[in-house]
């Protein structure tokens, strides 16, 4: 009969093996029911719970120290629902965003035939130098074609 060792005593590196492999299948069958942010979220709040160090489930699920901390903070607030809210990103907003309406009819009434010529239009027109992929976000966006 084979022997098998408790998990509590195999060494650190077969149990963080397990342990990777455990978080995995619990994140992939958890992203068939709901987002994947929301996902490593919960399965960083039970870890956090658990007792389990930072960095240890920055390896694990994939988040940031400063996500973990965030969560953390809003565990120990009692802030339990917005554990379960995806608030939208915190990025560089667009150079753009005053004048979207202007630069879309523009494209609608002038004859642009490449995003190039979009970009040069919007820096003559509005005083804003953009890059192609920032016209191809905008074209994406307000679903015009180019």
């Amino acid at each position: 009969m084979e022997q098998r060792k408790h998990f509590n005593k195999l060494n650190a590196e077969e149990r963080k093996t397990i342990s990777l492999k455990v978080v995995k299948a619990i994140s992939s069958y958890l992203q068939l029911f709901i987002s994947p942010i929301i996902v490593r979220r919960i399965i960083s709040a039970l870890l956090i719970i658990a007792g389990v160090h930072s960095d240890s489930i920055t390896e694990l699920t994939g988040m940031s120290e400063r996500g973990i901390r965030d969560l953390k903070n809003q565990l120990m607030n009692d802030n339990i629902q917005d554990l379960f809210e995806v608030k939208s990103g915190r990025g560089r907003k667009s150079k753009v965003k005053d004048v979207e309406a202007q630069i879309v009819d523009e494209i609608e009434k002038g004859n642009y035939q490449t995003q190039q010529q979009i970009a040069d239009m919007i820096h003559e027109k509005f005083g804003i130098p953009v890059s192609l992929m920032a016209v191809s976000r905008l074209l994406k966006k307000t679903r015009s074609a180019s």
